[in-house]
């Protein structure tokens, strides 16, 4: 419920080791987002991923979306920043993907997965066809560390890789567009003040969350680079993170400890 014309304020949540694991949200942050929106509060979550993606498996937690590290941002049905890449954009970085023989797919908002894949995958060369839609963001798929160090090394003047762990696979964070210069937007486009955004995030790719916003939360289990940045420090994720960083900040009208 958006209550038009009130002072919002508006958190931004990453997904995968922040607000879920795999797919799973804690009870304790799903209640803490109930309460934070029920007053008016907009949020948003912020991910590598694609738009259908996230609205199948989190539409109920959120009142908008940026998605694909920050190309691409809507509010209900409203779109607020559209940065698709160009051909030109795409073409170098097939290419440098090619040369690295990285297995790799790109993304856009037709599907939950990688709808244009290339490369080299499982050993076997698929060569990449570009169609004339718009495509933002893209994966890449790796033999092991040493090989995804090559591809890292091989783009790193235009990209940030993000690994997912122990699997074989990472998300692009394309330099000039993140998500921080979505958050941005976003606040901009809704007149929310910086110091009514907060922030939640565990990876390297939220650094520039907690640059854009008034308040950046890093949880328990985040990476030493994005603690370092983050403005607060909160619990991990398994152990009530988002429920007792919302109630440091005040942000719901009962802020009770969770058990008491």
């Amino acid at each position: 419920m958006i209550i038009w014309g009130k002072k919002m304020k508006v958190c931004f949540f990453d997904i995968d080791g922040t607000l879920a694991i795999d797919l799973d949200v804690p009870a304790s942050a799903a209640l803490a987002i109930e309460k934070f929106r029920a007053q008016g509060n907009l949020v948003f979550i912020c991910t590598g991923r694609p738009l259908p993606y996230v609205k199948q498996y989190f539409r109920q937690y959120a009142d908008g979306f940026i998605c694909f590290n920050g190309r691409y941002a809507v509010l209900n049905d409203r779109v607020l920043y559209d940065v698709p890449l160009k051909k030109e954009e795409v073409n170098k970085i097939v290419k440098i993907l090619d040369s690295c023989k990285a297995g790799y797919g790109f993304s856009n908002n037709d599907s939950i997965s990688s709808s244009l894949v290339g490369g080299y995958i499982h050993g076997t060369y698929n060569p990449f066809e570009y169609k004339d839609v718009p495509v933002y963001n893209f994966g890449v798929f790796f033999e092991d560390k040493a090989h995804f160090h090559r591809i890292e090394e091989a783009l790193k003047e235009i990209v940030i890789l993000n690994p997912h762990g122990d699997a074989p696979h990472a998300d692009a964070t394309i330099l000039g567009s993140d998500k921080g210069t979505a958050i941005r937007a976003v606040c901009e486009q809704l007149n929310i003040p910086k110091e009514d955004s907060f922030a939640f995030g565990d990876g390297a790719n939220d650094v520039c969350m907690m640059e854009a916003v008034g308040h950046g939360i890093a949880m328990g289990n985040a990476l030493d680079v994005l603690k370092e940045k983050a403005s607060y420090i909160t619990d991990p994720i398994d152990q009530d993170g988002v429920w007792n960083a919302m109630v440091h900040f005040d942000l719901m009208k009962e802020s009770m400890p969770l058990n008491a």
